[in-house]
């Protein structure tokens, strides 16, 4: 069994038994990246957590499912919202297929997210229409989605200010949130075409957050906007994917004036601010430890029954390079 720095014993993302679960402390690990606030710790949430049975059940089912994941290791309840920011004119399906470990190059998962456009605002997050058509009110209601891919961030653009607000769950006890300038990628124009859903698009190339991009996009849709963080376009991008291939989005539907999703609401609940790089830092740290993510949300660290390891690390392919 490997060993890692300072004689900690840790192994590969496997398949491993839960035994008893073992309390030992009621803190977060001393040099977590996050600061331990009252924000962080809302006791409905640990009220909602208690029970050794829930615990090794959450912590059976992520540790046997035997996938990576590309954001949150842990699976998350829905993102709740409130506070009507916009009306949304245009609403945009994307599917997501990315490559969660650079080891299985050829295993790819896909996840369904949209795009939402108001006047001011635009919002990138998880499509939940068929999740929320299948639960009762509140939406989602004691159950969960996974976190991987992108479906534990909401991202809100306020093209007026020129700003973007980042939501993460899965890492923390509360959701982070960071502030970024919404600095849009340097296009280098193509003059290839291609048809995409019936629109005419043109070719785009550019560098952006460590990765190579190709992007279709349509100036019969113009706005600058486009999946996740990628725009700045003279039209909408309708397809766009890394030069690994381990990202790509492609628009699945296009809808004017929707009837799901017709408003951009703000994110309910609490939330802790911090930085963007904090955040990725934080990501990097837990999924080369998972179950430091569990003794982050649960105030103690679990252990598995059928090895001494005390450290599990699960494979990381991030969006973000830098």
């Amino acid at each position: 069994m490997a060993m890692a720095r300072g004689g900690i014993k840790s192994l590969k993302y496997k398949a491993y038994a839960v035994g008893p679960i073992r309390c030992r402390g009621s803190h977060i690990v001393s040099g977590a990246v996050l600061p331990h606030t009252k924000q962080c710790f809302p006791s409905s949430y640990f009220t909602a957590m208690k029970g050794c049975i829930f615990t090794t059940c959450v912590l059976t089912i992520c540790l046997l499912c035997g996938v990576a994941y590309a954001q949150s290791p842990l699976a998350i309840v829905p993102y709740a919202f409130e506070n009507i920011l916009d009306t949304v004119a245009f609403r945009v399906g994307y599917r997501l297929t990315y490559a969660p470990d650079t080891s299985r190059a050829n295993h790819t998962k896909t996840q369904e997210l949209e795009l939402l456009l108001g006047k001011r605002y635009e919002q990138f997050r998880v499509n939940t229409e068929g999740y929320d058509n299948a639960y009762s009110t509140p939406k989602g209601s004691g159950t969960h989605i996974s976190g991987e891919g992108l479906a534990a961030s909401v991202f809100i653009l306020d093209r007026r200010l020129g700003q973007r607000q980042a939501f993460i769950k899965g890492i923390a006890p509360s959701v982070l949130s960071y502030v970024e300038t919404a600095t849009q990628p340097r296009w280098e124009m193509r003059v290839d075409t291609q048809n995409i859903l019936g629109y005419t698009c043109q070719k785009a190339v550019t560098q952006y957050l460590g990765r190579y991009y190709t992007a279709w996009f349509t100036s019969e849709i113009p706005v600058a906007s486009g999946p996740w963080k990628l725009g700045g376009l003279p039209g909408l991008i309708l397809k766009v994917w890394d030069s690994k291939h381990e990202y790509q989005f492609e628009a699945t539907f296009i809808e004017n004036k929707p009837k799901y999703s017709p408003m951009i609401k703000f994110i309910k609940g609490r939330y802790v601010t911090t930085s963007r790089e904090r955040v990725n830092e934080a990501l990097v740290r837990i999924h080369r430890d998972l179950l430091q993510a569990y003794e982050m949300i649960l105030g103690f660290r679990p252990q598995v029954v059928g090895t001494e390891a005390s450290v599990i690390s699960v494979p990381y392919n991030p969006i973000e390079q830098e």
